[in-house]
């Protein structure tokens, strides 16, 4: 019965996604903050009409910097008291009233509306030179004007560290009322929620493809729990495994070509990978014990997966093709849901412990440098942001199921998810072009 639980727990734990900050961790106490500070004020315009989302768009600029954990963002409390608004003409900005702040750079922005394109003009300045360093005008569609900003956020976070943010990236989500689940899909900070089944069923786990244009993930509608997957262009989901049995858990290989998944109509649960149309299936693991929760390195050459082949279920690596595996957990408890980074260093993964509940830990991919990044209880399904910064992870810390994120740099903790909506299960996707 204990295999059973987390078995089902590894396939059906599967957040909406407002956001508050709560915790920082700067390393160890009376460790110095080496975040630059940043001015992000009210952006300019000369259209009446678009002062509250001018406003919007320093506010999703700002959200986006302190995210990364490279910046502190200045509050409206420490503007220098001679500061009312931008003017629409840069030339006329007074960098010397920001210099008492002790701001490093100042962000400005001037915002028109052209047709039914929303045009947004951003400079980042050096606040000790007064002179630009960055500069986009960027159009986008007016129906979603916050994706102007994350662009541009992106942009200062690549000049500042060398690896541009992830404002512009998207996360889908397992979410509804009690008895149904459906996927959606959300800016990464929460935004612009968007049902994407309307299945009536239970849907779950759903895992972005590298691309983003796909969405694979597991759904009872067709009374068993069945992969499927959802095709952003054309609207529509279409099954990619029916085995007798359970299907379950998919993840998809980084080329897009293949997806890795669980099925048990061998007897017990195998680690299969296939065509992303579902053609081809391979079994990879071969033995009497519970494979489960597959996840494809970067490169696409290996697969850290669960299997309680050592007596309780812990985090396993092997080769993408199959064959011998070895042990990368072992810090007591039970371990679960392994995540690659982005550059291959690091899996985030679930540790279980008694009188702990489950975290969300990180470890070197040979298993060394096992730690936790959570503090409460009942955190996860880790999955990384694009950029590497940062993972997000289900919680229910506050009662019920929502998304929350933290900097595996600073340790700092985000709530995620907007509205009452139960929301599990995760999946980070790539930046948007």
């Amino acid at each position: 019965m204990k295999k059973i639980a987390w078995m089902l727990a590894g396939v059906l734990m599967a957040a909406s996604a407002v956001y508050a900050q709560t915790t920082i961790r700067l390393g160890s106490e009376g460790a110095v903050d080496k975040r630059s500070r940043v001015a992000v004020p009210p952006f300019a315009t000369s259209d009446a009409s678009l002062t509250k989302v001018a406003r919007e768009l320093s506010e999703v600029i700002g959200f986006d910097l302190e995210f990364s954990g490279l910046f502190y963002v200045i509050a409206p409390a420490e503007f220098p008291p001679q500061f009312s608004v931008l003017d629409p003409d840069v030339t006329k900005t007074d960098f010397n009233i920001w210099r008492p702040t002790k701001a490093e750079y100042f962000v400005y922005g001037y915002i028109r509306q052209e047709m039914n394109e929303l045009v947004g003009q951003f400079r980042l300045f050096d606040l000790a030179t007064g002179q630009q360093i960055v500069g986009q005008e960027l159009r986008v569609d007016s129906k979603t004007p916050r994706l102007a900003a994350h662009r541009f956020s992106e942009e200062i976070v690549r000049y500042v560290d060398g690896t541009p943010g992830a404002g512009t990236s998207e996360v889908c989500f397992s979410g509804g009322e009690t008895g149904k689940k459906e996927i959606y899909i959300s800016d990464y900070d929460g935004a612009n929620v968007q049902q994407v089944t309307k299945h009536g069923s239970i849907s779950i786990k759903p895992k972005f493809s590298p691309d983003g244009n796909k969405i694979a993930y597991l759904s009872y509608k067709d009374r068993f729990p069945f992969i499927y997957v959802f095709d952003r262009r054309t609207g529509k989901s279409a099954p990619v495994s029916q085995e007798p049995g359970i299907n379950a858990v998919p993840s998809w290989s980084p080329d897009g070509s293949k997806l890795a998944m669980v099925l048990s109509k061998d007897g017990n649960m195998e680690i299969y990978v296939r065509d992303a149309d579902g053609r081809r299936p391979v079994r990879l693991t071969k033995n009497r014990f519970m494979d489960t929760s597959p996840a494809f390195s970067p490169d696409g050459s290996q697969l850290a997966f669960v299997s309680d082949r050592g007596g309780s279920p812990q985090i396993y690596l092997m080769s993408a093709a199959g064959g011998d595996a070895s042990r990368l957990t072992n810090q007591g408890g039970n371990s679960y849901d392994p995540a690659w980074s982005p550059d291959g260093k690091k899996i985030a993964f679930v540790v279980e412990k008694r009188g702990e509940g489950f975290q969300v830990w990180w470890m070197n991919t040979d298993g060394s440098g096992a730690a936790p990044l959570t503090g409460t209880s009942a955190n996860e399904s880790p999955t990384w942001s694009p950029d590497g910064r940062n993972i997000m992870f289900m919680s229910q810390r506050a009662g019920g199921k929502t998304l929350w994120a933290v900097n595996v740099k600073t340790g700092q903790e985000w709530l995620m998810s907007k509205g009452k909506m139960s929301c599990e299960g995760p999946s980070w996707g790539p930046r948007r072009k």
